[in-house]
């Protein structure tokens, strides 16, 4: 295969055979990728964090920042995803076919488009036969629940400009903008030309990009530059963020989205939380033009199957070293909290994880949970509050609040860790990275400093070339026989107080009993066959 060329840092067109003859013919849609299957659609949005099971042993401040992967790397496509994926595809595909520069319809749209400017008038045009074949897609959904990050995932399969040399063209196969909180249309138009240049290295935003043109004069040269450009697809993400009053309300932005496609003739995807839906839905005949391939609602996950199949694949991201598997019990607990909204998912498992490194548990269970929910999730307890409710009047009441920065968080946790941990630096101690990770092991496990700092002292050396895992073995095998030989009434150093049960291992009954009451406890006894049920 021949090695690929660039236009400076566009790459040139390498044209694909299509399973489909039109898209073969077309240069537009032949230098597309092929169209993916839903096993290709999702291999390749996939993603996952880099995770190595030695780094359970790093130190807690370092492990924080490994947690921290989870928050851009973890991503796992389901069905919805797949689904967005494959009309994506055919709005792009379906878009270019009536602008091949092979049958000359692709240059009549751009007399068409000089026209337009000469006269100002959208409506103008040369060549009455040329059709446009584009149309739209509209999705609405609660903030968090992933619209935008399917967007991005999507989008990343393809390549965003290609350079063809026969044409001279430079195609832009998508371009993404973000509506200025409390902005107006002419800011949404303005952003249109900043992007442009951002990915061509041109200075449309000077030329064409004027403030004072108003909302009408720029999306005249919107769609100089978009049909110059063989714009694939536009896509407006936060439409909700505009404001009404300053844009003239809600029926002229509506007009303004449906000149987008219909004159314009570029496929857009408008994307927004469900109060945007009045700027699309001023009458029946313009909500069908906007939304040409129907409009999706968003919906947070459903606790079915799915759910307990995602929170799998994310439960093996543990950097925890007393890190246990998931239970039916963290299961609903995860579900209760975050209501299935992805965004507060990834996030609550996050901060659960820094937080029993902090406390040094070093494991996740439903208290924690619960714990973390209620300490860092207070601004969204209104949003969860209302999705567990049910009832649409209130969950569109609350539909776009956000949790603060998590990186914030983690810093804090990072400086908890830290403090905790400089009792550590105040003794007298073996040096070295080992010695650090066997003191702050048993520390970790309430071994007090006056018997953990001389074990680790006697383990390094002794056997100071031995593997991590070796060293925690023999470190904890001494510290247990240290703690026998210091109490001549063996029976009591077994026992554990009932104000402690909450740290035992999560099958343990005395956990169940401490954590969910009575009533759990004597139904694990049961299922165990510990006790027999009696009429």
């Amino acid at each position: 295969m021949s090695e690929q060329l660039f236009q400076g840092r566009i790459p040139h067109a390498i044209y694909k055979e299509q399973e489909l003859e039109e898209y073969s013919e077309n240069p537009f849609t032949a230098a597309l990728p092929h169209i993916l299957s839903f096993s290709e659609a999702s291999e390749r949005m996939r993603d996952k964090p880099k995770f190595k099971e030695e780094e359970k042993f790093l130190d807690g401040s370092v492990r924080v920042h490994a947690i921290a992967r989870l928050l851009r790397s973890f991503y796992q496509p389901l069905s919805q995803h797949l689904q967005l994926e494959q009309k994506i595809s055919l709005l792009i595909r379906q878009g270019y076919m009536g602008r091949s520069p092979k049958t000359g319809d692709f240059y009549k749209q751009q007399q068409n488009a000089y026209q337009r400017v000469m006269e100002r008038d959208l409506d103008a045009k040369i060549f009455d036969d040329v059709t446009s074949t584009a149309t739209s897609l509209s999705i609405f959904g609660c903030s968090g629940c992933g619209k935008s990050r399917a967007i991005e995932r999507i989008t990343k399969t393809y390549q965003q400009a290609i350079y063809h040399p026969k044409y001279n063209i430079t195609q832009v196969v998508y371009l993404r903008l973000e509506c200025p909180s409390g902005g107006d249309l002419t800011e949404l138009c303005l952003s249109f030309f900043v992007e442009m240049d951002k990915i061509l290295n041109t200075r449309y935003s000077q030329s064409h990009g004027r403030k004072k043109l108003g909302p009408e004069g720029l999306k005249t040269n919107m769609a100089i530059i978009a049909n110059l450009h063989a714009l694939g697809v536009l896509i407006i993400d936060e439409v909700q963020n505009l404001n009404e009053a300053r844009s003239g309300g809600a029926r002229i932005m509506n007009n303004f989205f449906v000149s987008l496609v219909n004159t314009i003739g570029i496929p857009v995807i408008q994307i927004g939380t469900p109060k945007a839906k009045k700027f699309f839905q001023s009458n029946l005949k313009d909500a069908r033009r906007v939304t040409g391939l129907g409009s999706i609602l968003w919906t947070r996950m459903p606790k079915d199957k799915y759910w307990e199949s995602l929170l799998k694949r994310l439960w093996q991201y543990q950097w925890l070293q007393k890190a246990e598997d998931l239970t039916p019990e963290l299961i609903d607990t995860m579900y209760d909290l975050t209501q299935g909204v992805m965004d507060f998912v990834v996030k609550l498992f996050v901060l659960a994880q820094a937080r029993a490194i902090a406390i040094g548990s070093e494991r996740i269970t439903a208290p924690l949970l619960e714990k973390v929910y209620f300490d860092e999730f207070q601004p969204v307890h209104p949003m969860i509050d209302a999705l567990k409710s049910g009832n649409p009047n209130l969950i569109k009441n609350y539909d776009d609040l956000t949790l603060p920065a998590v990186e914030n968080k983690l810093l804090e946790i990072v400086q908890d860790v830290e403090v905790q941990t400089e009792v550590i630096k105040d003794h007298e101690k073996p040096t070295g990275d080992k010695a650090k990770i066997l003191l702050s092991l048993l520390l970790q496990m309430d071994i007090d400093e006056d018997i953990a700092i001389p074990m680790v002292d006697k383990v390094m050396t002794t056997t100071p070339d031995l593997p991590i895992p070796a060293l925690i073995n023999k470190v904890t095998q001494f510290a247990t026989k240290e703690l026998k030989d210091s109490n001549p009434k063996p029976e009591k150093t077994k026992r554990i107080k009932q104000a402690d049960w909450k740290d035992l291992p999560t099958n343990d009954l005395r956990y169940i009993f401490a954590t969910k009451g009575k009533r759990q406890c004597v139904k694990a006894l049961l299922a165990k066959g510990i006790v027999l049920f009696l009429n």
